[in-house]
């Protein structure tokens, strides 16, 4: 059986977890619509980290005419975005 403080541990005495998580398991529409915001703008920016990679190299490489280092720099930034997803394939694997 589960202890009863594991509650406390669980969110490390931080008020706005807390706040989210009440004890009786309801929330107030002000908490729902916090939570959403929260949620909300966090997938935008995980959205975003995923995204501007590709952006940015297809900018460097295409927009270049010519300057070697633009051209470096958008293959340096396309071989690290590859390398960060097969990270993530080769551990979703195990």
């Amino acid at each position: 059986m589960s202890d009863p403080h594991d509650n406390d541990r669980r969110f490390v005495n931080n008020p706005f977890a807390r706040a989210l998580h009440p004890a009786k398991g309801k929330r107030s529409v002000g908490q729902w619509i916090a939570l959403v915001v929260v949620s909300v703008l966090g997938a935008a920016i995980m959205g975003a980290a995923f995204v501007l990679p590709l952006v940015f190299t297809y900018g460097l490489i295409t927009r270049a005419h010519g300057n070697a280092g633009m051209i470096a720099a958008g293959v340096l930034v396309a071989a690290i975005y590859v390398l960060v997803l097969a990270g993530v394939v080769r551990r979703r694997r195990r």
